[in-house]
């Protein structure tokens, strides 16, 4: 199931893929908050969810969801303010399938179902399809829903490859494998020049 939603997570456009995976939504034009993609029957117990953040929908747009056992979430990108504009902040929040199932239904204050470290090679990052060098990663701690949850803070440099599809726009992919138990997971975003 693909669902195109707006800022209230309310569902706009949905669509079953097809036996291949290939599915299509046919939208108003428009800046959209995301796309959210999941198998229901594996939800949980297999896979988690894909999402794609800063959908701008003013043309065809190649968005192919690919979950796994790790979901890379709440992907915000911004430029920080230092000169150069040399590169880019992302911040997301990565939840592990592995890390969850064993705090299922247990009432607690702090929900740490992220990797406990990631380092370079835990993270590919890809602007508009060119791999980027990554300058820094932080832990933090984010107040979410009742809880704190842990996120990444990561600062990369920019490619000089322009997306294809809308040369406006930065198209920004994250993948994440969690090193102490091999989830991995995948996320898009998109960012404005």
């Amino acid at each position: 199931m693909v669902h195109l939603k707006d800022k209230n997570f309310n569902d706009l456009y949905s669509t079953y893929s097809n036996k291949n995976g290939y599915y299509e939504l046919k939208i108003s034009a428009s800046n959209y908050y995301c796309i959210y993609a999941i198998k229901e029957s594996e939800y949980g117990k297999s896979r988690l969810e894909f999402w794609a953040w800063n959908i701008p929908a003013y043309k065809d747009l190649n968005i192919n969801p690919s979950y796994n056992r790790l979901e890379v979430y709440g992907v915000n990108i911004f430029e920080p303010q230092v000169s150069l504009h040399e590169t880019y902040m992302v911040y997301f929040r990565p939840m592990s399938l592995t890390r969850v199932l064993p705090l299922k239904d247990k009432d607690l204050k702090t929900y740490d179902i992220a990797p406990d470290s990631l380092s370079e090679k835990d993270i590919d990052i890809k602007m508009n399809g060119t791999s980027t060098k990554i300058v820094s990663i932080s832990k933090v701690s984010e107040y979410a829903r009742g809880k704190i949850l842990s996120g990444y803070l990561v600062q990369f440099k920019k490619s000089n490859t322009e997306n294809p599809e809308l040369k406006e726009y930065n198209k920004i992919e994250i993948t994440v494998t969690d090193p102490g138990n091999g989830d991995k997971g995948k996320s898009i975003s998109y960012i404005k020049k």
